[in-house]
C-alpha cells in the first residue's frame, strides 16, 4: 500500500490562561490549558506491485475522523529561604479524551470493492481512548559553601489509561459496512512512577567545572489487554521496572573564546513482568502469548559525549558535538534461551551561528548518524538475523531578520538523507527491512505586532518526501499554508 493523495481537514482550537500571585510565605502561578482538536482526513492509496500498477487491488481508499479534547491543570510553588536555600515544587493534572472512526476500502480497477484476500475492507465504528496523568514533585536548591551548588528533587507521577475499540471486517456482500466479523479491543493501563534525584557541581576550580548527577526510577506498571473474537485472546501483567541513571562530568574554558565539556553517562533499566493471566501457550518455537511473552528484560547502556565551542569573532559562533551510545540488551522469554543484542550509535553534529548585524540572525547545523545492531536471535531455525548498519544526514538552516520593532520575517530548510539500503538488501533473512528516502521542509514565515500585547503572523511551508528504489512510488510533496494570532494578557 502507497500512499498518494490525502486531504486533511484539520481544526484545533486552544485556550490558555494563568494568574501569579506573590507573597512572603510562598510564590504562587496557576496554569489552566484547553485543546479542542477535530481532524478529518482521506487518503487515497494506489497499489503497485514491484514498481508495476496492481489491477485487481487497484485503490486503497482510507478515512478516519479523530475528536481530540484535553484538559491541563497546572500549579507552581516556589519559596525562597535564604541566600543558600529555595525550594520549588508543583502539581500538574492532565485529563486527555480521544475519539475516532475509521473506514477503510480496498477497490479493483473497475471502482467495486474488492473482498476476500489480504485485502483491507473493515471499519472502526468506535474507538476511544481515555487518560489522566497525575504529576508531583519537589525541588531543592541549595548552596551550602562557595562555589557548590547541590540540587535535588523528589517525583511522584500516575498515568492511567483505558481504552475501548470495535473492529469490523466487511467480508460478505453487500459491503455496506455491516459487521460480518467483529472484534472488541479493551486494554486499561496504569503507570506508576516514582524517582528522586541529585546534582553536585563545583566551581572554585580554575577553568575546570566538574559536576555529578545520580538518579533513581521505580516504577509498576499493570497492563490488561482483552480481545474477544473466535480467537480470544486476554493478557494481564504486571510490570516491575527499576531505573539508575549516573553522570560525570566537567566543562572546561582553557581560553576566553574557547570552551568545551566532556561527559560519561551510565544507565542501567531492569524490568520484570508477571503475567498473571495469558491466554496463549508456547507452541514448538513460537513463545506465544504475543505480545505477553517476555519475563526479564535488561538495558545496560553507556553514553560518552564531548562538546567544543569557539567564538573566533564576537558575531561567529562554531559548535561542534560527538556522542557515543552502546548498549546491552538481555532478554528472558517464555520457552526460550536468553536472547543479547548490541546497540551502537555514533552521532556527529557541528554548526555555526552568524549575527553580521544586530537584527540578523543565521544558524546553520549538520548531523550526520551511524547506527548498528547485532543479535544472535533468529528469523527461522535455520537462519540468524542479519545485523543491521544504517546511516542519517540532517541539515537544518535558519534565518531570522527583524525589519523593526514590530516585524519580524524568517525562513527555515531542513533536510534528512538516510543511506541504508545498498548495505541491507531486502532479500536477504532477517529483520529489520528499510529503505533510502530524503526529506526537505522549507518554510517560510512573517510575525507583526500590531499592539503590544497582539501579534499576527502567517507561514508557508513546503514538504517533500522522496524514495530511492521500488520506481519512485512513494514520492509526494505537501503544502502548507497558515495565518493565526496571538493575544498576551498580563
Amino acid at each position: 500500500i502507497v500512499p498518494t493523495i490525502k486531504d486533511v481537514d484539520d481544526n484545533i482550537n486552544i485556550i490558555k490562561i494563568g494568574a501569579e500571585y506573590k507573597h512572603d510565605i510562598v510564590n504562587i502561578e496557576v496554569e489552566q490549558r484547553w485543546e479542542f482538536t477535530d481532524l478529518e482526513t482521506v487518503r487515497t492509496e494506489k497499489n503497485f506491485d514491484e514498481g508495476l500498477p496492481n489491477t485487481n487491488n487497484a485503490k486503497v481508499i482510507d478515512e478516519k475522523d479523530t475528536f481530540y479534547e484535553s484538559s491541563q491543570t497546572t500549579v507552581k510553588l516556589n519559596k525562597t529561604i535564604n541566600k543558600k536555600l529555595r525550594l520549588t515544587g508543583g502539581y500538574r493534572y492532565i485529563k486527555i479524551d480521544n475519539d475516532s472512526e475509521t473506514i477503510l476500502r480496498t477497490l479493483n480497477s473497475s471502482g467495486a470493492i474488492n473482498p476476500g484476500g489480504f485485502r483491507k475492507n473493515w471499519f472502526d465504528a468506535d474507538s476511544d481512548s481515555d487518560v489522566n496523568s497525575h504529576l508531583w514533585n519537589l525541588n531543592v536548591l541549595a548552596k551550602p559553601i562557595k562555589d557548590l551548588t547541590v540540587q535535588g528533587f523528589l517525583r511522584l507521577k500516575n498515568i492511567h489509561r483505558d481504552s475501548v475499540s470495535t473492529f469490523s471486517n466487511d467480508t460478505s456482500p453487500p459491503f455496506d459496512n455491516s459487521a460480518d466479523e467483529r472484534h472488541d479491543i479493551t486494554a486499561r493501563t496504569n503507570n506508576t512512577t516514582f524517582g528522586e534525584g541529585i546534582r553536585v557541581a563545583y566551581k572554585r576550580i580554575p577553568r575546570i567545572a566538574p559536576y555529578f548527577e545520580a538518579e533513581w526510577q521505580q516504577g509498576d506498571i499493570e497492563i490488561k489487554e482483552k480481545e474477544s473474537l473466535s480467537g480470544f485472546f486476554q493478557r494481564d501483567t504486571d510490570r516491575d521496572y527499576d531505573k539508575q541513571i549516573y553522570t560525570v562530568g566537567m566543562g572546561f574554558y582553557p581560553f576566553k573564546k574557547f570552551s568545551g565539556s566532556v561527559q560519561y553517562r551510565k544507565v542501567v533499566k531492569k524490568n520484570e513482568y508477571d503475567d498473571d493471566l495469558d491466554t496463549e501457550s508456547p507452541t514448538g518455537i513460537d513463545p506465544g502469548g504475543y505480545s505477553a511473552f517476555i519475563d526479564k528484560q535488561d538495558f545496560d547502556t553507556d553514553i560518552y559525549t564531548t562538546r567544543l565551542t569557539a567564538h573566533p569573532i564576537n558575531s561567529i559562533t562554531t559548535t561542534f558535538r560527538y556522542e557515543y551510545r552502546a548498549q546491552e540488551i538481555d532478554s528472558k522469554m517464555d520457552g526460550l534461551s536468553r536472547e543479547l543484542a548490541h546497540v551502537d550509535m555514533q552521532t556527529f553534529s557541528g554548526s555555526v551561528t552568524i549575527t553580521p548585524f544586530s537584527n540578523l540572525f543565521i544558524t546553520s547545523m549538520v548531523m550526520h548518524q551511524n547506527l548498528r545492531v547485532k543479535t544472535r536471535a533468529r528469523n527461522d531455525q535455520a537462519a540468524p538475523t542479519r545485523a543491521f548498519e544504517g546511516d542519517s544526514t540532517t541539515f537544518v538552516n535558519t534565518a531570522i531578520f527583524a525589519l523593526n520593532e514590530k516585524t519580524e520575517f524568517s525562513a527555515d530548510y531542513q533536510a534528512s538523507l538516510t543511506g541504508n539500503y545498498d548495505e541491507n538488501n531486502i532479500n536477504d533473512l532477517g529483520l529489520p527491512l528499510e529503505h533510502d528516502y530524503t526529506i526537505q521542509t522549507l518554510t517560510l514565515g512573517v510575525r507583526h505586532k500590531i499592539r503590544k500585547n497582539t501579534t499576527l503572523w502567517s507561514k508557508y511551508s513546503l514538504y517533500d518526501y522522496d524514495e530511492s528504489h521500488i520506481a519512485d512510488i512513494d514520492d509526494y510533496t505537501e503544502h502548507l499554508l497558515a495565518f493565526g494570532g496571538e493575544i498576551r494578557f498580563r
